[in-house]
């Protein structure tokens, strides 16, 4: 039986380790094999093989290592007796080897051997495994920014103590390994040839000599192709430039056409349903619908059904002029825009209820404006907190749940130019970007983006289709590490930027109140004065910014504008149905763009404000005068008369009654006949008395200082002279 092999302590190993050369690398060690070129020959010389009994005991790495370095055991030999002598290695009691000093050293020299290799063999190829994993952990979840600059060499490092914070004891081996994971002082900067990086000059971060490339500017900002040709002063006019009445046709198509589709379906209706009075809509008829809609937006109330109030307090007679509260109610209830039943099987667009119109509208954006050179790119929200598979929600944010969409603005005028709505589908950013440029790539176009967009490697992108970039930067966007690990220690304030450049990127560490950091392929390294108000001051007191923050501040504001100006006038409702207030919401941006093409076609003209353009729109859309057919002839009793009668009878509220109704005589309240109508030419109301009393019974007069429908005698005797004229 083998005798039990002797294992060292920690601080055993730790004095044979310190005695070996410590100059000497870890990685130099083989392996495979360990001893030096001397012990190779020795063990030439004097390997016994492993026959003997004192290796039957052993097993994996310590099993060759006593083969190759001649331990053994004091029972069994380890071959031929004769050739003992001639053995490197130490044996029992079987015989003497020689001089006792030479087999001292050998020994002592194999065991020093025996330790470092026993030691070092498997953490050095753990720690190189590791070093992989670190650096493929340590990498961007940006594809196209990911920047692997930095690689763990901790395995290069020379042996710690154990006080040390990246070694740990291994249990029950009595001996050091090294850590999972390396120190952050033991990454260096590797070279670019090692991480597959193509070296040269171009692909170093430089700190001077920094020169942005020229991109000329090759377009004609301003309306172009129909609004550009289009001469007139009416803004009803430039509204229908996106609003059109090819627009107007096809919804007004697929709302007959839903409309008809839901009355064959509910066959379980009551017969008194208002959905049995429905009527098809016609294009100049719809367009009054959308005039009303939008002057909703000017004339704000809480419920749809009070612009119709016969209340004096929230009474708005003009409603009631234009179209009456049903009819309204009945439009807005089967608007529709697509036809759902000739939606593909397999199809995933998450749009398709919208797409026509939104399809339209986004193509009329692009065409009709030529954006000024500096341009931006944000997101805008539609506020929508019901179940919808794309909604988005962002606690940061004033309007946290909604539908979010990419905008691109002219950033002098708030032009909306694209619109691209996220569908809840994962699209590199590139793509994004690319495609919201559209045709405007290619003509040296200024494009500022916050941190949400921007990389070093979106920057190169966009240079190649000649537009030039600037913006916020985040960390791990490709950026050097220099500006990567920058913070609020390492800067003073208001100081001198940490400036980095790479081919045509140039990238800015600057702090302000906090540090800040910039992306920028058109801005020169320079400072600028400028004037802001700072607490604790009367006036405006003078502050040195980097160029690129400074523009980036003045240009970044474009689809802040759109949205400001859109929400002045807001017409868009609550509603079941997202798409209705989508819709609106492209009608919103729609009024907008219009109206700065109006501006600049007739800058001199009276009124230029939002309001008093949508103002104009409605008056010209809602006071139509010709007569539309809506399925039958002009004298059929469904024909729709836009233009109502000049005279209408007014409506009383029909729960409160007027105060003055007690307060004068008689005389003060004649009662009239009711005023025919273009439907009914002897048109007859409830009498307010027998309504109170339970009874359904109507009268052809009602009380012209009231208006209040009443019978002769008793009913408008007790009217005006009883406060409870209900018992």
């Amino acid at each position: 039986m083998p005798a039990p092999r002797k294992m060292y302590t920690v601080s055993e190993a730790l004095k044979l380790l310190l005695d070996t050369d410590t100059d000497s690398s870890i990685d130099d060690v083989p392996s495979e094999e360990c001893s030096s070129d001397n012990d190779d020959e020795e063990e030439d010389e004097g390997d016994a093989g492993g026959d003997g009994p004192g290796g039957e005991g052993d097993s994996g790495g310590l099993r060759e290592i006593d083969r190759r370095s001649g331990v053994h055991g004091n029972q069994g030999d380890s071959g031929d007796n004769g050739e003992k002598e001639g053995n490197s290695g130490v044996h029992g009691n079987s015989g003497d080897s020689g001089d006792n000093g030479e087999k001292e050293e050998d020994d002592n020299r194999h065991r020093r051997e025996e330790e470092k290799r026993y030691i070092f063999r498997g953490p050095a190829r753990r720690r190189q495994r590791i070093s992989h994993r670190h650096l493929e952990d340590s990498g961007s979840s940006d594809n196209e920014t990911l920047d692997p600059e930095w690689k763990d060499t901790s395995h290069r490092s020379r042996p710690r103590l154990p006080n040390s914070r990246d070694q740990t004891q291994q249990r029950g081996r009595g001996c050091i390994r090294t850590g999972r994971h390396g120190a952050a002082s033991d990454q260096v900067r590797a070279p670019h040839h090692q991480l597959g990086a193509v070296p040269g000059p171009g692909n170093e971060w430089l700190e001077k000599d920094w020169q942005p490339i020229n991109i000329p500017f090759t377009q004609s900002p301003g309306p172009i192709n129909a609004a550009a040709a289009l001469d007139s002063e009416l803004p009803a006019d430039f509204a229908e430039l996106y609003i059109s009445d090819e627009l107007v046709q096809n919804i007004v198509n697929q709302t007959n056409l839903y409309a008809n589709q839901c009355i064959q379906a509910q066959t379980l209706t009551s017969p008194h349903s208002r959905i049995h009075a429905w009527k098809p809509v016609t294009v100049s008829e719809m367009k009054t619908f959308l005039g009303l809609f939008f002057l909703t937006g000017i004339i704000r109330k809480p419920e749809l059904e009070m612009y119709w109030s016969a209340d004096e307090i929230l009474a708005t007679s003009y409603f009631c002029k234009v179209m009456s509260r049903n009819r309204f109610e009945i439009i807005w209830k089967f608007l529709h825009f697509s036809d759902n039943e000739t939606r593909p099987v397999n199809s995933n667009d998450k749009l398709y209820k919208v797409r026509p119109v939104l399809d339209y509208l986004v193509c009329k954006f692009r065409e009709m404006y030529q954006p000024n050179t500096n341009i931006c790119i944000d997101e805008g929200v539609l506020l929508w907190r019901g179940r919808l598979a794309f909604k988005v929600y962002n606690p940061q944010k004033p309007i946290k749940y909604g539908i979010k969409s990419y905008i691109l603005c002219d950033s002098e005028t708030g032009y909306c130019f694209n619109v691209k709505p996220y569908c809840g589908e994962s699209a590199p950013l590139g793509e994004t970007v690319t495609s919201l440029l559209d045709r405007l790539a290619g003509h040296g176009y200024r494009l500022f983006m916050d941190n949400y967009y921007n990389s070093v490697g979106l920057c190169e992108r966009l240079l190649d289709l000649k537009t030039h970039v600037c913006g916020t930067l985040r960390k791990n966007r490709g950026e050097p590490p220099v500006i990567r690990d920058v913070g609020n220690a390492n800067l003073r304030r208001e100081g001198t930027p940490v400036v980095r450049h790479r081919k045509n990127v140039m990238v800015l560490a600057w702090r302000d109140k906090q540090v800040v950091k910039m992306v920028t392929t058109m801005h020169q390294n320079n400072m600028e004065n400028i004037q802001v108000w700072q607490k604790g001051h009367h006036e405006k007191v003078t502050k040195q910014k980097p160029t690129c923050i400074v523009e980036y501040n003045n240009a970044m504001n474009g689809v802040d504008k759109l949205d400001q100006n859109i929400a002045y006038y807001p017409f868009v409702r609550k509603s079941h149905k997202w798409s209705k207030k989508f819709v609106a919401y492209l009608f919103e941006i729609s009024l907008f763009n219009a109206f700065i093409i109006y501006k600049a076609k007739n800058p001199n003209s009276k009124g230029n404000t939002l309001m008093a353009f949508i103002q104009s729109v409605v008056k010209s859309w809602t006071s139509q005068k010709p007569m539309r057919q809506a399925g039958g002839q002009e004298n059929d009793p469904h024909t729709v008369r836009d233009d109502p009668p000049a005279q209408m009878t007014p409506r009383a509220p029909y729960k409160t009654d007027p105060r003055e109704r007690l307060d004068v005589g008689f005389a003060a309240h004649p009662l009239v006949s009711i005023l025919p109508t273009p439907n009914k030419q002897h048109p007859t109301r409830r009498c307010r008395v027998c309504v109170r009393k339970g009874l359904r019974r109507e009268t052809s007069y009602y009380c012209k200082g009231c208006g209040v429908p009443l019978h002769f005698g008793e009913c408008y005797t007790v009217y005006h002279s009883k406060a409870h004229y209900n018992a």
